[in-house]
C-alpha cells in the first residue's frame, strides 16, 4: 500500500481553490477569511487497499485539524464510503478514479467520496447471513446525516457529516 505523505494531499482553504460557492450562505454575504472551510482531498485508485489509504489520509488530516477524537467514527464511515464507491460506483467506460474529500467548516466535519457514476446509492435490506449490504446502515448510524449529490460533468459525491464542538 502506497501511503501518501501529508504534502501529497491538499489541505488548503476552499477559497484558494476557487470552487467554494456551494458552501457560501444563500444571502450572498461573504465570510471573513478565517471562517473559510478547510479541505483535504486525495485521489484513490479503485483497489482493495483504497479503504485503508482513505483511513490513513483521514487520520493525518484529523490530527492536523485537531479533531483526532472523531477518527474512530470517521474512519469507519470513510471505509464504507470508499468500499461502496468501489463496489457500486465504477463501471466500464465511466472512468475509474475515486476521490476522498474531507471538509471542516464551522461545526461540521464532512467526509465524502466521489465516483464516476450517476447511480444513486440506496439502502438495502441486509441479509443477516451475507457479508455485504450494511454499508449505508453503518454510515447512517455513525454520522449525523448522510446523502449524495450529482456532480457537474457526471458522477456523484456520497457524503456523511459529523457535528463537532
Amino acid at each position: 500500500m502506497n501511503i501518501p505523505l501529508p504534502s501529497e494531499t491538499t489541505c488548503i482553504p476552499l477559497d484558494d481553490q476557487g470552487w467554494d460557492d456551494w458552501l457560501c450562505p444563500f444571502d450572498g454575504n461573504s465570510r471573513p477569511r478565517g471562517d473559510r472551510p478547510l479541505v483535504a482531498a486525495k485521489d484513490l485508485p479503485p483497489e482493495v487497499a483504497s479503504p485503508g489509504l482513505a483511513r490513513h489520509v483521514t487520520k493525518a488530516t484529523l490530527r492536523h485539524w485537531s479533531l483526532v477524537e472523531f477518527y474512530d467514527d470517521a474512519s469507519v464511515v470513510v471505509s464504507e464510503l470508499v468500499t461502496n464507491a468501489i463496489r457500486y460506483g465504477l463501471r466500464p467506460g465511466a472512468g475509474s478514479l475515486l476521490r476522498l474529500v474531507l471538509v471542516r467548516h464551522e461545526r461540521q466535519l464532512v467526509c465524502m467520496v466521489t465516483d464516476p457514476t450517476d447511480t444513486a446509492p440506496r439502502m438495502q435490506e441486509p441479509d443477516w447471513v451475507a457479508e455485504t449490504g450494511r454499508g449505508l446502515h453503518i454510515i447512517e448510524a455513525m454520522s449525523r446525516a448522510w446523502g449524495w449529490t450529482p456532480l457537474l460533468g457526471g458522477g456523484k459525491a456520497v457524503w456523511a457529516s459529523f457535528s463537532i464542538f
